[in-house]
């Protein structure tokens, strides 16, 4: 009787728990049939792509350009300063630009051809690695810009200079991913830094220095390049959320190594919901590029809630795809950031320019930017992070941004450990 009573308690268990399970199956099915929404319409988001010739094309030139790049890394540190103009030795610089002679000559070749398209980016697993040969390269060609000044062939240091920013525009505008932009935006910055440095000891006349200073209208941030790389970011992601849903490998969309717990994770996973959020946040930051960081409608984006318990985000039935925005989300800012960056820097350059041409007519210093407006400027150039009037400080030779904190800090530049900061650059003359 005992026994008996135990078997029906045993069946009376396994019932419930499989009347459990099977509601929890039920529950979920109609919770994931419930999220697959209907496409939406995103053709406002396909990048522009260019088809050009191969001939045409500099990425197959600097590709050949890498395969002939000389830059050893038992001296990568001292090549390194020699890039930035800094522990200056004539006989390594001379010795790294003739064994590179060959590569350089293969760059300037690519700059002299029409587009630099890169190959279409599938997926998240494509080779990049070339990018770091770019860096290499152009670092190449800042040790020929600093040995042509050094040399007092200062036209052919500054045009090599225009080259590198030239090179950075590109890469930015070559239909890749952000990490294109990102590394075109940092070539563009060097060539920047290098007339930066130029100008204090230059001895050009003044009609040469205009004309750099009219020529860098032409690299203010390249907001084309920008939007399409967040075309090209969209479209990246939306195939990972179709591989994911359909139990593919996310990264690489290979059928023979899938995602494990797949179909867990279409449970808790709507492809069209996320694709929308990363719409949302990738049309409020194209639509509003021309407006400095400080303008832009932050509260558009798509809510990041960090701290939703996982039961609520289930019943909103898109954890997966919640998590997944709230992880690449925050790095928006950051890119928009970079942006006014540019501008920055290139405003810095320019003014640093009309500041050399007033002290060379003047002997002095203006006591304002505005005295630079209207010969140099139609007026004072703003600060693309707050949108209002370039910082200058003529006590301590210094003009500034506020940088992306926004907040005015006196000049102060970066130090580790600093709350705020501004981007700060010194008049050395």
């Amino acid at each position: 009787m005992r026994k008996f009573k135990i078997l029906i308690l045993l069946a009376a268990s396994i019932a419930a728990i499989l009347v459990v399970c099977l509601t929890v199956y039920l529950v979920f099915s109609s919770l994931a049939n419930r999220r697959q929404l209907k496409a939406f319409n995103d053709t406002d988001l396909i990048p522009v792509r260019l088809e050009v010739p191969v001939a045409s094309n500099a990425f197959w030139t600097l590709l050949k350009a890498t395969n002939e790049l000389y830059w050893p890394e038992s001296f990568g540190r001292k090549l390194d300063d020699l890039s930035k103009d800094t522990n200056w030795d004539d006989s390594l610089a001379a010795d790294v630009l003739k064994k590179n002679r060959r590569c350089l000559d293969l760059f300037n070749e690519a700059m002299r051809q029409p587009f630099l398209v890169v190959p279409e980016p599938k997926t998240f697993a494509e080779d990049y690695s070339y990018l770091a040969d770019w860096r290499t390269i152009v670092r190449v060609e800042s040790i020929r810009t600093f040995a042509l000044f050094r040399e007092k062939d200062e036209p052919e240091a500054f045009d090599s200079a225009f080259e590198i920013i030239q090179f950075g525009q590109r890469a930015e505008n070559s239909g890749g991913t952000m990490i294109h932009y990102l590394v075109g935006s940092a070539i563009k910055a060097t060539g920047l830094r290098c007339i930066r440095q130029m100008i204090p000891e230059t001895t050009l006349p003044e009609t040469n220095l205009l004309w750099s200073l009219r020529e860098l209208n032409r690299f203010k941030a390249n907001q084309e390049g920008l939007t399409n790389t967040f075309k090209v970011e969209y479209q990246t992601a939306s195939r990972f959320l179709d591989n994911l849903a359909s139990g593919k490998n996310p990264v690489t969309g290979s059928e023979s190594n899938p995602m494990p717990f797949a179909f867990s994770v279409k449970l808790f996973f709507s492809p069209t919901k996320t694709k929308m959020k990363f719409a949302r946040a990738d049309r409020v930051l194209c639509d509003n590029l021309s407006r400095p960081f400080s303008e832009i409608p932050w509260s558009e984006l798509p809510v990041v809630e960090t701290n939703v318990p996982v039961w609520k985000r289930i019943i909103k039935g898109n954890a997966v795809g919640d998590i997944l925005f709230e992880l690449m989300e925050p790095s928006l800012k950051s890119f928009a950031s970079r942006k006014s960056r540019e501008n920055v820097e290139v405003t810095a350059t320019q003014l640093l320019l009309a500041l050399k041409i007033y002290e060379m007519r003047h002997d002095q210093l203006p006591e304002s930017l505005s005295d630079l407006a209207p010969e140099f400027f139609p007026t004072v150039p703003i600060d693309d992070f707050d949108g209002k009037p370039f910082r200058y400080l003529p006590d301590k030779k210094l003009i500034y941004s506020v940088g992306p904190d926004l907040k005015d800090s006196g000049g102060k530049a970066f130090q580790k450990n600093s709350e705020g900061y501004d981007l700060s650059f010194k008049i050395e003359f």
